[in-house]
């Protein structure tokens, strides 16, 4: 309870704040960070494009390709507990650096399963389980993406403009997503069709330019201001903080400790666990539920070619601004507090995915425009919860370590989206499963609102 405060909110943290050396290497470092974490979404979305191909080669229905797509959400959970107290122990540059390389790799030798096996000559169950291992390593190695950066602008960034940096930085997943779908979808559409491409480009253009990113990030990070002789921003006023960097930086059992002990980080990883519910049960099924409902939207000439593709682009592209807004908002309202911005946007999200599934699909106006509510009211609070509040409640030195059990948390729920999800609508129907979407946000927003007036302090 110590690290918080619900009265004060702190001014500027060291005399170099607003010095023209500080603000170019923040600069410099934003732009690495959202570069970078853009990139990773390169070779994670690119599977649920091309499960459509493998379905066809193998013979595989939803429930054996849900086998490799949960494989990597379980394990990507897993990641998050684990690599988020790595990176506060040996550092982002280090724990992202690994994740990096450990991602093409994982995506190269999905590359070579699908290229060198043959549904005639190999067993097709071994393929399975080699493509679920691979893309569950995957999951593992994509999980040392964002804690690694939540820490990194928790070193660079002052408190008081976390709200509006944190804000921007959300936006690099949104069109990270966007992007690598759009790319997944033309390396499987008009690249096969329309230059006779190969469809398995899908996986090695994604990770020979994750590659390229990669050595831009290696190149370009710092893990904080020390590293290149500037005095700290954010200093933690404790007796650790007088000792020497190695003393003072806790072990890794020390700092999952903390993180566990804390009650503020618990409330928003449950918050978050019921958002990713709700999140992850619209990025799985809503394609399908608009295909099944049988709306057009060749007639929104805003998609055109690309309709597929443009239907899982809505959410995360409207989920950008929601991103900047929301972060903006906890600063210019409400002095830095997360909790109320959070707890508004779940429970209008809440209402708004109660309503979808009754909404007339032939509409497609306002199909379009309540599927970008969604996304807006998703996002917000989502980068509010694994960004802003992580760092708030993790502080410097476990901010890494805070976020990685808050999405760790938050991907156990996207896990119930998907084979939960799945279940339920084949017994109950998609209206039904829309409404339990609904219900586990507002219960999301019931838990942001028990910390509505908790601030964060230095």
């Amino acid at each position: 309870m110590s690290n918080l405060s619900n009265d004060s909110f702190p001014g500027p943290t060291s005399a170099t704040s607003t010095s023209p050396e500080l603000r170019h290497w923040q600069r410099r470092i934003f732009a690495s960070v959202w570069i970078t974490y853009f990139a990773f979404y390169l070779c994670r979305y690119n599977m649920p494009v091309a499960i459509k191909w493998l379905g066809g080669v193998f013979d595989w229905k939803e429930d054996r390709l849900g086998i490799i797509l949960s494989a990597l959400t379980v394990m990507y959970a897993v990641g998050q507990f684990v690599n988020g107290q790595l990176a506060d122990r040996f550092g982002a540059r280090r724990i992202a650096s690994l994740g990096i390389i450990g991602s093409v790799a994982m995506n190269l030798a999905v590359f070579a399963i699908v290229f060198w096996a043959d549904a005639e000559t190999v067993n097709a169950t071994i393929v399975l389980w080699g493509l679920a291992i691979f893309w569950g390593a995957n999951g593992f190695f994509q999980s040392m993406g964002w804690t690694p950066m939540v820490r990194v602008m928790a070193h660079w960034f002052e408190i008081e403009r976390r709200g509006s940096v944190m804000g921007w930085l959300g936006t690099c997943y949104q069109f990270g997503g966007a992007a690598a779908t759009l790319l997944a979808f033309f390396l499987t559409g008009y690249y096969v069709k329309e230059l006779s491409g190969d469809w398995r480009a899908v996986f090695w253009v994604p990770a020979g330019l994750f590659a390229l990113v990669g050595v831009y990030f290696h190149w370009s990070i710092r893990n904080g201001p020390e590293d290149v002789g500037l005095p700290p921003v954010n200093v933690e006023h404790t007796d650790a903080t007088r000792e020497s960097p190695q003393k003072a930086r806790p072990s890794i059992a020390a700092n999952a400790l903390r993180t566990v002990s804390n009650p503020y980080i618990w409330i928003v990883a449950l918050s978050f666990f019921m958002l990713d519910v709700n999140r992850y049960g619209f990025v799985n099924w809503l394609p399908k539920y608009l295909d099944q409902a049988g709306l057009n939207l060749e007639n929104a000439t805003v998609f055109g070619h690309i309709k597929e593709a443009m239907k899982l682009c809505i959410l995360p592209l409207a989920g950008s601004l929601g991103a900047v807004v929301a972060g903006w908002a906890t600063d210019r309202f409400f002095g830095g507090r997360r909790a109320p911005v959070m707890a508004v946007l779940l429970l209008a999200l809440g209402l708004l995915s109660i309503i979808f599934p009754f909404l007339d699909t032939n509409n497609t106006p306002l199909i379009i425009a309540v599927v970008a509510l969604i996304g807006f009211c998703t996002y917000g609070p989502h980068i509010l919860m694994v960004g802003h509040a992580a760092q708030d409640f993790g502080k410097k030195s476990g901010a890494a370590g805070a976020a990685g059990f808050i999405d760790g948390m938050g991907y156990i729920g996207a896990s119930l989206a998907g084979l939960g999800a799945g279940w339920m609508i084949v017994a109950h129907g998609y209206k039904e499963t829309f409404v339990v979407f609904g219900f586990a946000a507002i219960l999301g927003a019931v838990f942001a609102a028990v910390i509505w007036r908790v601030k964060p302090s230095s």
